[in-house]
């Protein structure tokens, strides 16, 4: 947290996920929710933006050089080349960056839109941003005579 001035991560939805019994121990056994709790936690005591992307969010299947989306990709394709402009991806890491791509879109946004700091939901299917909130008085200087 001490290095990074936003966090972004994906807002997954665990309880869900643990329905396949094939993935559930190791689902359970990483805690993501609890991370993530405590990730939040540290990210607005240290003043820095915490972002969660929504779920719905296709960072997968949308490619991070052109944004030409796929209309499906199935979980167990681990590489895809895009149609539109070649690239050859890596599932998880086109999602991280457009996950990080994301989140910076809507710090942008987000920034732009709230003048006090406070929550913002952009719009449904996107995210939300959470910024500490800012005291809005001019400083004052003390003088000494």
């Amino acid at each position: 947290v001490d290095e990074n001035q936003v966090i972004v991560v994906e807002n997954l939805a665990v309880k869900n996920m643990v329905k396949n019994h094939k993935l559930a121990k190791s689902i359970s056994d990483c805690g993501w929710g609890q991370f993530c709790t405590m990730l939040k936690y540290k990210a607005e005591w240290e003043g820095k933006y915490y972002i969660e992307v929504d779920r719905f969010f296709p960072s997968s299947k949308t490619c991070n050089h052109c944004l030409n989306q796929l209309d499906s990709l199935s979980l167990d394709m681990r590489l895809w080349q895009c149609r539109n402009c070649g690239t050859i991806h890596d599932r998880d890491i086109n999602a991280a960056k457009n996950i990080r791509d994301e989140g910076l879109r809507i710090l942008a946004v987000g920034h732009i839109a709230t003048a006090s700091g406070e929550r913002v939901r952009p719009s449904k299917g996107t995210a939300f941003v959470r910024h500490p909130s800012v005291k809005e008085e001019s400083p004052t200087i003390a003088r000494r005579v």
